[in-house]
């Protein structure tokens, strides 16, 4: 007898894609239409997007230093800005910031990913510059010092991935619901992966 093979719509398959996400369901994605500028492509670049990496050695279009101010683009030249583990090894964050938002135009979304304090991979890469919390990133839209940052942004989403055993458990759905108390008293304890964050830039 023939073993019976799971239709790949069955429950099974359901349940698995489900329990075990894959790499690509964390990877930022544009949120609506217009020019995209993909920030750090590397050899990844989103499909459409123009290309800016310090390294010639990729997809890029643009070749450029992230540190060096301003980046070749006229102002407000894209709608979706992707910046995909990228924030962390640029030496100024918030110069950066401003600087996406020059480049972006009036209402564009900024798409950021970055790896949590707690997280393994804030601490797995030595050319790493800065890690980052869900209140930092928070920041961005209203500065501790408007001298800090004085562009305008508004937090359209911000949420904190886990890995599957920690999702399965709930604390992936807790940690996103009390963001603030889970990073000032369980984020070691229960640690996050990467956070999300898509901002609108106000102009």
């Amino acid at each position: 007898m023939s073993a019976v093979i799971p239709k790949p719509n069955s429950l099974a398959a359901q349940l698995r894609r489900r329990l075990l996400r894959k790499p690509e369901h964390y990877r930022l994605t544009p949120s609506g239409p217009g020019p995209i500028l993909d920030v750090g492509c590397g050899n990844a670049k989103y499909p459409g997007a123009v290309g800016l990496d310090i390294s010639a050695d990729t997809q890029a279009d643009v070749v450029a230093d992230l540190n060096e101010y301003p980046y070749p683009f006229e102002d407000g030249a894209f709608s979706q800005i992707l910046c995909q583990d990228v924030i962390e090894h640029v030496r100024e964050p918030l110069r950066f910031i401003a600087e996406l938002h020059r480049v972006a135009a009036p209402g564009a979304r900024i798409h950021l990913r970055t790896p949590h304090f707690s997280s393994v991979l804030a601490y797995g890469d030595v050319t790493h510059e800065h890690i980052f919390s869900a209140l930092a990133i928070r920041t961005f839209e209203k500065s501790l010092f408007s001298h800090y940052l004085a562009v305008g942004l508004r937090v359209v989403d911000l949420r904190l991935d886990f890995w599957d055993p920690l999702r399965w458990i709930g604390v992936a759905a807790l940690a996103n619901r009390f963001q603030g108390p889970y990073e000032s008293l369980f984020a070691f304890r229960f640690p996050a992966m990467n956070i999300r964050a898509e901002l609108e830039v106000l102009k």
